[in-house]
């Protein structure tokens, strides 16, 4: 095998946000890097010839790169950062794409891709990774770097321990962190616990991670899951002692806004991993006769739900701005995220807006409304640190006493020029354009 790194071609095959960060890095060294990625991303890439990098971590910047939607001729390292119910697909048509002493490597959830790879590849040159990371593709053309970012990576089967030290070399030169594993299938199950406790729930319930973690009925279920998922990994010989598994799934502060991969995929509609994060440990202890109940519970409710069609949209809120004179009603939230709103709350199904506007308001403040105007819908993702609510915003005119209920701690009128300053999400821009339409 040549040892030169001065010529190597890499492509990296599904280069989303992960392809995207580890082959940033791989061009910055010099390498000849090959992103292969489809829709508006790869236009935007294509278009400008160039990949936003930003990053709290490593600083921003534009990085030039070379994005294709199909691998073409022949690369030295390819590397699969594809979902895993695409790996068998794309690794057939990739096999024509390696050289002869070129290595393929997996970059992907899951336990069962490197043996995929294996099977087109060959045992003597295949490597798996895994990576801890935080990173996504804030628009086309556009990524956002979070977290981490280090990689665990090493032969998947003995014959391909002659591989490591180019990888290896790559790395290094690319300035990424990294160290070599043992035992890929000891870190590839390991990894999986952590996934087994964390993206199937986290899609099933529309939770981040750190909610979960903290509330004890679902973090009972995460261990049940994870337990099912070390009787799995004791058949294929990986024993995962409790003093490592357990701190790796238990609740930290970083992990309290965080989304998994899973959720985030559903959330744009995307076919998430649900197969390739369950079904090794269905199908083994099935075969085994023991069963898996709780993953296989959650896995069956997970396909009800979201079938093959994925369907997400944002949750529809209704506020209702009531004014007195030169005054405006306000209520004290009790729950996160706290601070002075307007009153409203969640649409219910089968609820008009307007409607949902009035009982929010009778309920919070014990104010009814005979009628209510439509300022305007306001939907910005980053509104409601929640998730992404779009809200159908009212107004109207009361010089009734409020009595604060439901969820509200405190309802009082303020003087629309003397309007408390932690007004919540974004109520401050709502008066603000309110006072435009109304002036005082």
């Amino acid at each position: 095998m040549d040892k030169s790194l001065s010529n190597k071609r890499i492509a990296i095959v599904g280069a989303g946000a992960i392809g995207c960060y580890y082959g940033a890095f791989f061009t910055k060294a010099g390498f000849d890097t090959e992103l292969i990625a489809r829709g508006a991303h790869l236009k935007a890439m294509q278009e400008t010839g160039k990949l936003v990098f930003k990053s709290r971590i490593h600083g921003d910047s534009v990085i030039p790169v070379k994005a294709s939607g199909g691998l073409t001729g022949e690369y030295d390292v390819i590397i699969f950062a594809v979902k895993s119910q695409d790996t068998e697909a794309v690794c057939a048509d990739a096999a024509k794409h390696l050289r002869k002493d070129g290595y393929a490597v997996s970059f992907q959830n899951g336990v069962e891709n490197p043996a995929i790879l294996e099977k087109h590849f060959g045992k003597n040159r295949v490597l798996a990774a895994s990576l801890y990371i935080g990173v996504w593709i804030e628009s086309p053309g556009v990524l956002n770097h979070t977290a981490f970012g280090n990689i665990t990576f090493g032969a998947f089967s003995e014959e391909s321990k002659t591989v490591e030290p180019y990888f290896a070399e790559i790395l290094s030169k690319s300035s990424l962190e990294f160290n070599a594993a043992k035992s890929m299938k000891y870190i590839l199950w390991k990894k999986l616990i952590w996934n087994i406790a964390y993206n199937p729930l986290s899609a099933l319930l529309e939770s981040t991670c750190g909610k979960m973690a903290k509330d004890p009925e679902v973090f009972a279920l995460m261990v049940k899951m994870v337990k099912e998922t070390l009787e799995a990994a004791r058949m294929e010989g990986v024993e995962v002692p409790e003093e490592e598994w357990m701190p790796l799934i238990a609740h930290k502060d970083s992990l309290d806004d965080y989304k998994t991969s899973m959720l985030i995929d559903i959330q744009k509609n995307r076919q998430p991993e649900i197969d390739g994060i369950l079904l090794p440990v269905i199908s083994r202890l099935e075969a085994a006769g023991k069963g898996a109940p709780y993953c296989e519970t959650v896995y069956r409710s997970l396909r009800f739900k979201y079938g093959r069609i994925f369907v997400y949209t944002p949750r529809v809120a209704a506020d209702v701005i009531v004014r007195n004179g030169g005054s405006v009603l306000l209520v004290e939230r009790k729950y996160e995220p706290k601070g002075w709103a307007i009153p409203g709350g969640f649409v219910e199904y089968g609820e008009k807006t307007e409607d949902a506007a009035v009982r929010e308001l009778m309920e919070e403040t014990g104010i009814k409304a005979e009628s209510v105007t439509l300022l305007g819908i306001y939907s910005d993702p980053a509104r409601d640190k929640r998730g992404h609510v779009a809200s159908a915003v009212y107004y109207t005119e009361s010089d009734a006493e409020p009595v604060a209920g439901d969820d509200a701690k405190t309802a009082k009128f303020f003087p629309m020029n003397a309007l408390p300053a932690d007004l919540a999400f974004d109520h401050a821009k709502i008066l603000a354009d309110y006072i435009k339409v109304k002036p005082v």
